[in-house]
């Protein structure tokens, strides 16, 4: 039995990050399925949405579990997905319609009342955590957690010579 490495903190901090940013999502899924039904029902392009999220949040909180035990892939799928192409999802239209001439809160989502401060407080939050986690996971220590053992703690595959 291998002995158990103990969990960096550094990597404490990105696995409660993760986690945070994965509630952040789902709170936006439901300040936004809320805002739907508010003006209407949900439209099948709508669902398609709700259902593609659901898909994250499922397959990020697998891989959160995978970065708490080591998984190099883990943290590179985090990183990509997440990191990467679900932080510019987030980030490139916002950037794109302020270009365009929008408020950075309309931008974000906000139609000025309530419910619209409230989704773009949990979405600046929602940024900063993938953020943090993303570092965090990157850091020295991080990085040493995820090393392969050197090549003299693993066993030989070459059979012992004669006369050892």
């Amino acid at each position: 039995m291998t002995p158990r490495r103990s969990l960096p903190h550094t990597i404490k901090l990105a696995s409660i990050a993760w986690a945070g940013a994965v509630a952040a999502g789902v709170i936006e899924s439901v300040l936004a399925v809320t805002r739907i039904l508010g003006e209407g029902a949900m439209e099948p392009g709508d669902w398609l949405g709700l259902g593609i999220r659901v898909a994250v949040y499922a397959a990020a909180a697998a891989l959160i579990t995978g970065l708490v035990r080591g998984s190099r892939t883990a943290r590179l799928a985090l990183t990509g997905l997440l990191s990467v192409a679900g932080l510019a999802s987030l980030v490139v239209p916002a950037a794109l319609e302020i270009v365009g001439g929008s408020s950075v809160a309309a931008a974000l989502g906000s139609d000025g009342g309530l419910l619209g401060t409230v989704f773009v407080t949990v979405r600046v939050i929602h940024v900063v955590l993938v953020i943090v986690a993303t570092v965090a996971m990157y850091t020295p220590t991080a990085n040493a957690y995820f090393r392969r053992p050197d090549s003299s703690s693993r066993p030989s595959r070459l059979p012992a010579a004669a006369g050892s």
